[in-house]
C-alpha cells in the first residue's frame, strides 16, 4: 500500500517526497494492510504533544471506525525526524487521514510507516470499506473490477495487489477485467503492465495469455515490450511456447523478432526448440541472427544452422557470441 495524498500543503509534499515511487509500487497494498491492521481508523490530529526532542507524538480523534477499537481518541507515538519509514512529522493539528494500525501492546502504530497513512478521499474510502468487506473469491472479483478503476492509484495497487495473491482464481468476468486493463496499460504506457502481465501468466487463463502475446509481438513501445517480456518469460514454457506459434502465423518478421527475443529469455533453455523451430521457418536476416545468436550461445554447433541460416548471418552470430564471451571474462588480476 502506498501513500495516497493529493497535491496541496505540508502533508502531501512532504509524504510524497518521502517515500520514492518506486518502492511505493512494491509496498504493501491496500488489500493486504486491511488484513493485516489491528486498527482501520479515519482520523483529525488534534495536537502535537512531543515528550522530549527525539520524540514526536500526535494526539488524534476517532472521525470513523472501520476495524478494531481504537478509542475516541488516542496517540501515536515515533522518533522524530523526517526520514524513510517515518510516518508523523507530516502531519499537523488539523489533519484528516485514514490510518491502518498495528497494536504492540496498548500502543498503536502506523502500518509500514507511511504507508498506514493515507489520504481519506471519498474513492478510497469507499475501495477500502469494500476491501473490509470481502475475502476470497469475493476480494478476487473487488480487486479485478478496481483495474480500470477511475482513480489511477486505486487501479495500480489492485493490480500489484492480484499480481502478488497467493491464490488467483479468476471468473471469467475477472479474466476480462484483466484483458481490458493490460490493454489499457499498454496503450497508455503504464507500469501496471507488468503486474497485470504477471496476473495473465500466473492466471492460467488461455485468452490472457494471448492478449499478453497478441500485445508484446504488436506493441511499438520498446519499454512496454519490456514489461511484458519480463512477465511472459515466467509462463510455463510448453504452454508458452504452444500459444506463441499461434501469432506467428502470418510470417510477419517483427512478430517472429519479438518471439525469438522472447524465446531466448525462457530460463533452463527451454525455449532453445522453438527457437529451432523459427529459425527452420523464417526468411528475416534480422530473426535468423537472433535465433542462430541464441542457439550457439547455449551451445549449438554453427554447421548444424548452416541449412537455415545465411553464411554471412552465422558468421556474424557466431562473432557476435564470441564477442560476448570476451566481454565477460573479468581482465583484472585477482
Amino acid at each position: 500500500m502506498r501513500p495516497i495524498l493529493r497535491n496541496g500543503g505540508l502533508l502531501a509534499t512532504a509524504l510524497a517526497a518521502a517515500v520514492p515511487v518506486a518502492a511505493q509500487h512494491q509496498a504493501t497494498t491496500l488489500a493486504d494492510g486491511v488484513d493485516r491492521a489491528a486498527v482501520v481508523v479515519v482520523a483529525t490530529v488534534t495536537a502535537t504533544t512531543d515528550p522530549s526532542p527525539e520524540w514526536h507524538r500526535l494526539q488524534l480523534r476517532t472521525d470513523e471506525t472501520l476495524k478494531g477499537q481504537p478509542g475516541a481518541e488516542f496517540a501515536l507515538l515515533e522518533p522524530a525526524g523526517a526520514c524513510c519509514g517515518r510516518a508523523l512529522f507530516a502531519l499537523r493539528p488539523g489533519n484528516r487521514c485514514l490510518l491502518l494500525l498495528l497494536r504492540t501492546g496498548a500502543t498503536l502504530h502506523p502500518l509500514g510507516g507511511s504507508r498506514g497513512v493515507v489520504e481519506p478521499t471519498p474513492e478510497l474510502l469507499g475501495h477500502v470499506r469494500a476491501l473490509l468487506g470481502s475475502n476470497g473469491v469475493q476480494r478476487t472479483a473487488l480487486l479485478a473490477a478496481s483495474l480500470t478503476h477511475p482513480e489511477p492509484r486505486i487501479a495500480l495497487d489492485a493490480a500489484h495487489a492480484l499480481a502478488g495473491s497467493p491464490t488467483l482464481a479468476l471468473t471469467g468476468a475477472a479474466a476480462a477485467e484483466v484483458g481490458t486493463a493490460l490493454q489499457r496499460a499498454v496503450r497508455r504506457r503504464l507500469t501496471s503492465a507488468v503486474d497485470l502481465t504477471a496476473i495473465a501468466v500466473r492466471s492460467g487463463d488461455p485468452q490472457l495469455l494471448d492478449t499478453a502475446l497478441a500485445l508484446y509481438v504488436s506493441t511499438a513501445d520498446r519499454g512496454q515490450q519490456r514489461l511484458l517480456s519480463a512477465g511472459l518469460a515466467r509462463a510455463e514454457p510448453a504452454r508458452l511456447t504452444a500459444r506463441l506459434a499461434g501469432h506467428l502465423a502470418g510470417g510477419d518478421p517483427t512478430a517472429e523478432l519479438r518471439a525469438a527475443e522472447l524465446l531466448r529469455l525462457l530460463p533452463d533453455g527451454d525455449g532453445l526448440p522453438a527457437l529451432g523451430a523459427l529459425l527452420a521457418r523464417t526468411s528475416s536476416p534480422r530473426v535468423q541472427l537472433a535465433a542462430a545468436e541464441a542457439l550457439i550461445a547455449a551451445g549449438a554447433s554453427p554447421r548444424e544452422l548452416g541449412a537455415n541460416v545465411p553464411a554471412v548471418v552465422l558468421d556474424l552470430a557466431r562473432r557476435r557470441v564470441r564477442a560476448r564471451s570476451f566481454r565477460a571474462v573479468d581482465p583484472t588480476p585477482r
